[in-house]
């Protein structure tokens, strides 16, 4: 059995190893994402100036006349995106790790709220409670978001190349897209079965054993390469990464309608074409962007319209559509994931979860 004490995250200050020159690195990191978050501010500032601009006065007026059930509509959608994403985290894990589908949505939740924030605190949110909480072992949690990492990139960039080929969305998209993404889901589990499991174990020590370094041929003998090793039996499972593509596709059109759902509340036209390429830059701007999702997901969809050169009916003469849009997608949005956070912290008791790690440190 896994010991938990071994398991946990470090909590020491480093300071012996890391002196000055630790300290100076890691101002200097906090620096960069201070400044690059107040870059994100910067750019939601700017995407807010577009939106309220003279030349989309009519537009903003429109909001006045926005009926319920699309104001619902959109929430709802936002709220499926959450639950959509969560659900991948869960079942991307279940080959190997068996944790309650209700308090990973919650974990989700409360990490998409701090996602806004630079220094990466959603990420670190997940490897904190999953670690203290669920007693998952640090390595099998980097393995696991790697795992995750992997079937982002397996789904999205056939949609990317597609997108930049094409252009637009037609039928070749599609068929790029889709076919892309089974194929190279399909060629990702293959390959991790090779490596997966006893067999694939010894076949990694048969490729790298022949290295002559003696520290690589002690650590892939140890337990902690062994939790690293899980992530490819979580990608050889072809159930739970057929899901987790499905699912992921599924995000994305939900994404997608709310972009639609959002120009229809401003009496615009947005063509499904446009909304799924609008629905992948937010996402993927959003999804790699180190310094948080603030600003970064709005500027970077705006630029992605401008490259597009895409006019939609019902805009008006000289009227800017997509910055009211995206603002709007992004305001319902944040209400969600406010509620959603706030749901997630409250199920998880992470109150309690502080006052222990405090109590452990004293």
């Amino acid at each position: 059995m896994i010991g938990a004490e071994g398991d946990n995250l470090h909590e020491g200050t480093g300071e012996a190893s890391g002196g000055r020159g630790g300290s100076g690195r890691r101002t200097l990191l906090a620096g960069v994402q201070v400044v690059g978050f107040l870059g994100g501010v910067a750019l939601l500032l700017w995407v807010v100036l577009e939106a309220f601009a003279p030349k989309n006065r009519e537009l903003i007026a429109r909001l006045g006349d926005a009926g319920p059930w699309q104001v619902v509509a959109l929430l709802g959608l936002s709220v499926a995106t959450l639950v959509l994403n969560g659900t991948i985290f869960w079942i991307t894990l279940w080959p190997e790790r068996r944790l309650s589908h209700t308090d990973v949505q919650a974990t989700n939740g409360v990490a998409t709220l701090l996602s806004y924030l630079p220094f990466k605190l959603g990420l670190i949110c997940r490897f904190v409670i999953h670690n203290r909480r669920d007693r998952v072992p640090v390595l099998t949690i980097g393995a696991w978001f790697v795992a995750i990492s992997a079937l982002v990139v397996v789904n999205l960039a056939p949609m990317v190349g597609a997108s930049l080929a094409r252009r637009g969305v037609d039928a070749w998209w599609w068929v790029i897209s889709l076919g892309g993404a089974a194929l190279a889901t399909g060629a990702l589990v293959w390959v991790s079965a090779w490596f997966a499991g006893d067999r694939g174990m010894r076949r990694i020590h048969a490729m790298l054993d022949p290295i002559p370094v003696g520290m690589l041929r002690r650590f892939m003998r140890t337990e902690s390469f062994a939790r690293l090793h899980a992530g490819f039996g979580m990608l050889a499972h072809p159930r739970a990464s057929a899901a987790a593509t499905l699912l992921r596709l599924a995000d994305l059109g939900v994404q997608a309608a709310r972009f639609v759902v959002a120009a229809g509340v401003l009496g615009v036209t947005m063509g499904w074409s446009d909304a799924m390429i609008f629905a992948v830059a937010y996402f993927t701007i959003g999804m790699v962007s180190p310094f948080g999702m603030v600003g970064t997901r709005e500027g970077g969809t705006l630029a992605v319209y401008s490259a597009m050169g895409v006019t939609m009916a019902g805009a008006g003469d000289g009227a800017d559509p997509l910055a009211p849009i995206v603002l709007f997608v992004s305001a319902t949005e944040a209400i969600v994931f406010l509620a959603g956070g706030g749901l997630g912290a409250a199920w998880l008791r992470v109150d309690r979860l502080l006052l222990r790690r405090a109590g452990q440190k004293g």
